[in-house]
């Protein structure tokens, strides 16, 4: 009998490793993609207007952001980490590491809109943009979600995301910020009046950056606000050396 309870657990424990297929591990310091999904090839432009396909860069690990150059918070912070990601890779960085940016916002992101935004940052990868029938497959390919909304409470011309100040008095004069001049603002400088053809809108997405790995799959997923520079580094390199 004893021995009989002796094979089974040997049992047990010779199978049990072979349970556990790759897909079931977590090896990444961000969330492992499980199981990997393919990265379609697309086509974009880039901010010299000159097309861009994802599948020239077979072979090199990929980091993919979505933003939109109008975004105030999350983007700016996510384009300084990636230009910081940019500078630690060396040697191999566009050797064997790209980086690429890609508009959630192309009503308003054109291949000149982002090569400003792209040059006033010093970044030097390509940000990429395209009609929405071009960049809706590639939002669903990477699980972007996305929802546009022009809902402005105080009336003052700024959509609510880029809105400070929400409660302005109808009919006041707004600064950048949509803050009335007269009734909301600090004491610091000069005021700017500014008009709002670009704001009137709000892009909410909710997205975070994707490593893809030599083989043009998806295998690593950061959320944007939990950004670890050194430990998305340390995700890169890891696929570097597979």
């Amino acid at each position: 009998m004893k021995n009989k309870f002796l094979i089974i657990i040997l049992s047990i424990l010779l199978v049990s490793p072979g349970c556990l297929s790759p897909e079931d591990t977590d090896i990444f310091y961000g969330d492992d993609i499980n199981p990997p999904i393919p990265a379609e090839d697309f086509i974009l432009m880039d901010g010299d207007g000159e097309y861009y396909q994802l599948s020239q860069l077979e072979g090199k690990v990929i980091v993919i952001a979505f933003l939109f150059t109008r975004c105030p918070d999350v983007c700016p912070i996510v384009s300084a980490n990636l230009d910081f990601i940019s500078e630690q890779l060396g040697d191999i960085y566009e050797e064997e590491v790209v980086i690429l940016t890609i508009t959630v916002d192309p009503w308003t992101d054109n291949t000149s809109v982002m090569n400003d935004y792209a040059g006033a940052r010093n970044l030097g990868w390509p940000h990429l943009t395209g009609t929405v029938e071009d960049l809706e497959p590639v939002w669903k390919n990477f699980d972007v979600g996305l929802q546009t909304y022009d809902s402005d409470i105080d009336g003052d011309g700024v959509a609510d995301g880029f809105d400070v100040c929400a409660e302005t008095p109808e009919g006041e004069e707004v600064d950048g910020d949509g803050c009335g001049i007269d009734t909301q603002q600090t004491e610091e400088g000069d005021v700017q009046v500014n008009h709002h053809p670009l704001l009137s809108y709000w892009v909410d997405h909710t997205t975070g950056t994707i490593i893809v790995d030599k083989n043009m799959n998806q295998r690593v997923w950061w959320e944007d606000t939990l950004w670890n520079p050194d430990l998305v580094m340390e995700d890169i390199l890891l696929l570097v050396e597979e």
